[in-house]
């Protein structure tokens, strides 16, 4: 678990989750965590995705059947592009998607002082430790990384199959995935007592 900023981020349980966003203040921020919470793609992806990556267009709310991470906005060991990642979007999310009023520009989460750009890492930040600190959980290790160690950890106890989950997070080994895999607490005391 993640102490004093330090350590692996703690996977967020769904009614925590609900109640970070029962926090949010802004649509754009209830939208912008639901997207992390169910695609399990990382904030610097989720904050650079341009309206035609979800939409058909601008003018619509209609929603695409996946989103598109494009490759120049994800995170790659060696600095390098993270190639292209294209998520299926779930019921829920599409849903919350259809709902969300796209705002001016090009970015799906703009900054508030200028549309032309994104909103930063830090403002996500900011807004998601805040949410946290109003209901008492700043020692719990959750951070905006949760949601993506909480997705893969979600997919592995629901059995989906490691090499299906690699596809679906873009993850090129198998040692990089196992780092997000939560082992839970229930799971390992039922391991012991089949001893």
């Amino acid at each position: 678990m993640k102490k004093n900023r330090i350590g692996q981020a703690s996977i967020i349980p769904d009614a925590i989750a609900y109640r970070i966003q029962k926090q949010c203040k802004y649509d754009w921020q209830r939208t912008l965590l639901a997207i992390l919470m169910y695609t399990g793609e990382r904030v610097g992806a989720v904050r650079l995705l341009r309206i035609p990556d979800v939409y058909v267009s601008s003018a619509s709310r209609v929603v695409l059947p996946e989103i598109t991470f494009r490759s120049e906005t994800r995170k790659r060991a060696g600095g390098k592009d993270g190639g292209v990642r294209q998520v299926p979007i779930s019921q829920k999310l599409r849903e919350i998607l259809g709902t969300y009023r796209i705002g001016g520009g090009e970015f799906l989460f703009p900054s508030p002082s200028d549309i032309s750009k994104p909103v930063t890492v830090q403002a996500i930040d900011s807004f998601h430790r805040a949410a946290i600190a109003r209901l008492g959980l700043e020692n719990e290790g959750y951070s905006l990384h949760s949601y993506r160690r909480t997705f893969i950890t979600k997919l592995y106890n629901k059995g989906v199959n490691t090499r299906t989950i690699m596809a679906i997070t873009g993850h090129k080994s198998m040692s990089s995935l196992q780092r997000y895999i939560d082992a839970d607490p229930q799971k390992i005391r039922d391991a012991i007592d089949e001893i």
